[in-house]
Order: C-alpha cells, then structure tokens, then sequence
C-alpha cells in the first residue's frame, strides 16, 4: 500500500474544473498514454461504472472502477476489481474564491502482486503523477 496527497491553489472556478472532471469519458482522450481500453458499462447522476486497460510503469492493469461523484465538490474513484483492487482516488475541491479553487488528490494504493513492480520508488513516480494531473486540470478552459 502506499498513500500519497497533494494539492495545489489554481486560478480557474470550482465549477469549471468539475465540468472537467465529472466527464469521464474523456480521460482515454486526455490520457492517450495511461488508457489502453475504456469502456463505460453503468452510469448514472451519482456514479460511473468503468471497465480499464490502464498502463502504468509499462504494466497493463485491467481493472473495474466506480466513480462517485458529488457535484462541484468531489470525485471519488474505487478500484473495485482487478489487480489493484481495493485503490480509492479522491479528487477534491475547495472554492478560495470565486476563480481560484484548491485541487486536493488522496490516492490511497494497493498493488497486490504489482508491489515487487513499483518497490521503493513508487510513492515519488505517483506524486509525480498527481501533480502532473493537477496541472492537467489548471490548464483546462
């Protein structure tokens, strides 16, 4: 398991970035790299069910996802099948104003049998990550 945070004050409005952030659809076309497969089996207001082929650390991981979301506020991602079942990414925002919101990503991750993969390196290659998808939503118009 390994749980990593950050967050980051960027100058667009809550509600922009949740606009960005609630189409999940789109993520296999923001993400070419990450996103082998998608599909969307389930959706409804409140969630997305989701079946991946992601690729990480050159590993392809197929996995079944549920996404939670709570409007203008959160997203909520659970790993609720696949090799690293059991993962939850959070994505929350918090207004500070009304064009400048704080992104706060928790990722709580369990590998399975992908640990020996990642080893001692994991937690920084996955901040690295995190930060990279915040920048990624402080660039969207």
């Amino acid at each position: 398991m390994v749980r990593v945070t950050s967050s980051k004050i960027i100058d667009l409005s809550q509600e922009k970035i949740f606009s960005g952030i609630k189409d999940i659809g789109k993520l296999p076309t923001l993400f070419p790299d990450k996103y082998k497969s998608f599909c969307i089996l389930e959706q409804s207001d409140s969630y997305i069910l989701t079946d991946e082929i992601v690729s990480i650390s050159g590993k392809e991981i197929k996995q079944k996802v549920k996404h939670t979301l709570e409007p203008n506020r959160m997203l909520k991602s659970e790993i609720i099948d696949g090799d690293t079942k059991g993962t939850i990414l959070v994505i929350e925002l918090n207004p500070k104003s009304n064009s400048r919101t704080e992104i706060k990503i928790d990722a709580d991750i369990k590998f399975g049998k992908l640990g020996t993969i990642f080893g001692v390196f994991a937690k920084h290659k996955i901040k690295n990550e995190i930060n990279n998808l915040i920048d990624h939503f402080a660039k969207t118009e």
